[in-house]
């Protein structure tokens, strides 16, 4: 049995799955102040359901043993660095000359002498500069200019720093791929989030320990892998908008998804996350997820959020409604201050819970020059409104895309929506809506409400590694591993993929993941070094990961 938890903004939803089915599911509202009470709400109900399950298979004995792998999407990183609640961190920049990044990253970096050029040759050596006014904090991050080429000076200076921080993230350590300030931004916020991660960590294996759970606890990344959760303590950025990745993860899980161009929405209490499918397959960042205002390196799914979900406040200035984008509480049929709407689908009848007696009284305290049902029909069109836009917003944004391959310029493949996919709590009141409102099918599949809950359950283990090969200078770099080697002998980009493949799963070995998936090869990059008017040698780098994806699919 998997057992999946998705915390998002509202609910933590959980689910265990036995083969292709969901044998029991539960919902518990997200306590933001502190996140273990709702995970540890959503655990109890789940179990509970569970036995109930059990019972009546006659299979009650040692229930929580039969679990074995618990898999984790959560919020907390997200909130963390959305409510700028990061902890400080000391940054260091090796930029070599020529680049100012003064105004690129959330604070005023520390510069170090040195240089690294493009082919990874070290021009001249870093030495940090450790003075009693520079060391302020317990956390920081070192990120160097091509330093993916060679991750020498990144590792010399965090060295010189280690006895002055608990924690150091460098750049290449997180990314290979070029783009010095993105990799910065995920160093920085790698350092600035460990401490809040691994205290999250703690509470949610002692949470288990005390229902004696004792499977392995995984945690899903933005890329829509998952990795154990002891493996992720290094590495905490990756852990950012895991909500959308469990939503396309659900997805995938759930077959809810042909082949036509598809808009997925995931409609949960406070937001709904947008994302765009072609030939079956989501979309994905072209160089990394922004975090904050800020580019990074961390590759994620394309997922666009706006705020409309089932608990949005609503209001009414001028006789106008405003529907979102804050969530003050529940709906005022749950005993919410504030009228929602949810309020709004309850007194239309599209959602059925709480008081409707309280729904109703919420929405006509809102204006009582008209019938209830009209200003329910007002605020729900007010919110489809909303959610319109955002879809052609993301729309637009994916067609302005520049094209970098031929073909699609002979063929271009303009994204035109066919279909709806709707999950998340609010999908079987919202959904058949939005699909008239638009004019196009809609799928809410079953087990929609848990869809999230059900992508962390059966996600993939994934990792990915970037292998760099100088041929003049026969070197050999895997910056994820800090692995810098002379005297190569790989010459071909078809050899480089083939080690950089063997190296990607004697890594998952390393790591204890039960990988069979295939292998995707991310990029290829293959360019001849002219000198004396021949190409005799060659640059290649190459980046592979255990493909992501689900277990298997869920009924």
């Amino acid at each position: 049995m998997l057992l999946g938890l998705d915390v998002g903004g509202t609910f933590t939803d959980a689910v265990i799955i036995e083969g292709h089915r969901v044998i029991a599911s539960a919902k518990a509202r997200t306590t933001k102040d502190n996140l273990m009470d709702g995970i540890g709400a959503a655990l109890d109900a789940v179990l509970q359901s569970l036995r109930t399950h059990a019972a009546k298979t006659g299979e009650a004995d040692n229930l929580t043993k039969s679990i074995e792998q618990v898999t984790l999407s959560t919020t907390v990183v997200t909130n963390t660095i959305v409510e700028h609640k990061e902890a400080p961190v000391d940054l260091y920049v090796i930029t070599g000359p020529g680049m100012n990044v003064d105004y690129s990253f959330p604070v005023q970096p520390q510069y170090i002498k040195g240089y690294t050029d493009h082919r990874g040759i070290v021009v001249e050596t870093s030495v940090a500069d450790i003075s009693a006014n520079r060391h302020k904090h317990n956390l920081a991050a070192v990120s160097a200019k091509f330093g993916v080429r060679n991750p020498q000076e990144e590792l010399s200076v965090a060295n010189q720093l280690k006895s002055y921080y608990d924690v150091i993230s460098t750049g290449s350590s997180l990314s290979g791929s070029l783009n010095f300030p993105r990799r910065t931004i995920s160093a920085y916020f790698n350092s600035a989030v460990t401490p809040v991660f691994t205290s999250f960590k703690t509470s949610v294996e002692e949470a288990l320990r005390k229902r004696n759970i004792t499977a392995p606890l995984y945690i899903l990344k933005a890329d829509g892998g998952s990795l154990p959760i002891a493996h992720m303590k290094s590495r905490p950025v990756e852990t950012v908008f895991t909500g959308p990745a469990a939503t396309v993860l659900g997805l995938y899980a759930l077959k809810a998804v042909g082949d036509s161009h598809t808009v997925a929405l995931d409609i949960g209490g406070t937001t709904t996350d947008i994302s765009l499918w072609k030939q079956g397959r989501p979309l994905m960042t072209k160089n990394g997820v922004s975090i904050r205002e800020y580019p990074s390196a961390v590759r994620s799914f394309a997922v666009t959020s706006v705020g409309i979900g089932g608990e949005s406040a609503v209001r009414i200035e001028d006789g106008v409604f405003t529907v979102g984008p804050e969530r003050v509480g529940p709906s005022a049929a749950l005993g919410g201050e504030t009228p929602t709407l949810g309020d709004a689908l309850i007194v239309l009848g599209f959602a059925r819970y709480g008081d409707m007696k309280l729904a109703e009284e919420s929405i006509r305290a809102l204006d009582s020059s008209g019938p209830v049902e009209e200003l329910a029909q007002k605020i729900i069109h007010t919110a489809l409104q909303t959610i319109q836009c955002g879809i052609e917003d993301v729309v637009a944004a994916e067609n302005k895309r520049p094209v970098y391959v031929v073909a699609d310029i002979v063929n271009p493949d303009v994204f035109k929506p066919a279909q709806l996919v709707v999950v998340g709590g609010t999908a079987s009141s919202l959904g058949e809506s939005i699909g008239t409102y638009l004019k196009l099918p809609v799928t809410i599949p079953d087990n929609a409400a848990v869809a999230n809950a059900i992508g962390a359950a059966v996600a993939l283990s994934t990792i990915e590694i970037t292998v760099h090969v100088d041929t003049k200078r026969r070197m050999l770099v895997v910056p994820e591993l800090g692995i810098k080697e002379a005297n190569c002998t790989l010459r071909r980009g078809d050899d480089v993929v083939h080690y950089a493949t063997s190296l990607l799963c004697a890594e998952a070995d390393r790591l204890g993941l039960n990988h069979h998936q295939d292998v995707e090869v991310i990029s290829l990059e293959d360019f001849p070094v002219v000198e004396g008017w021949q190409s005799l040698e060659r640059l290649i780098t190459v980046k592979v990961q255990l493909e992501a994806g689900v277990k298997h699919h869920v009924e």
